[in-house]
């Protein structure tokens, strides 16, 4: 399930500006297990820290404007949900499957694939395209191109 907040307005942009420069002072000096504590309006509110860096990503982007979507997903997902968590066309994803990159099961008709396994593809492309980029700018400086 996706949730999406559109194109921020001025005023929102500003709010969210101010928000997450304070925010950021609070996730800076607190470990990375502890809950951060809120007041509002005489109510305490315990938010884990993990969740507070999600809310300072989300006003970071929309105090630059943009628009934000948060996504949950199951851990075993069905392959439109593991392609659009790729980013990619279901097909090309049941190729990936097919051929054992990315590892699945099959229950009744339909595949099922976890998400720690989309998730560990995504960061072995993500590695390897790094690799490949580093390489031809390496082969590049060698060859005096000017990068």
């Amino acid at each position: 399930m996706a949730t999406s907040i559109k194109k921020p307005t001025a005023k929102d942009q500003k709010a969210a500006r101010q928000s997450v420069a304070v925010l950021k002072s609070i996730t800076g000096s607190t470990k990375p297990h502890d809950a951060v504590i809120f007041q509002v309006e005489g109510t305490s509110i315990s938010v884990p820290r993990n969740a507070v860096l999600l809310l300072e990503k989300v006003l970071d982007e929309m105090a630059d404007g943009r628009t934000v979507e948060i996504a949950s997903f199951s851990k075993e997902l069905s392959t439109q949900e593991a392609a659009d968590l790729l980013k990619v066309s279901r097909p090309h994803l049941v190729k990936l499957l097919e051929t054992g990159k990315i590892p699945h099961k099959k229950v009744g008709a339909h595949r099922r694939v976890l998400l720690e396994d989309v998730k560990k593809y995504e960061s072995s492309l993500r590695e390897s395209r790094r690799k490949a980029l580093d390489k031809l700018a390496r082969e590049a400086q060698e060859m005096g191109l000017g990068y």
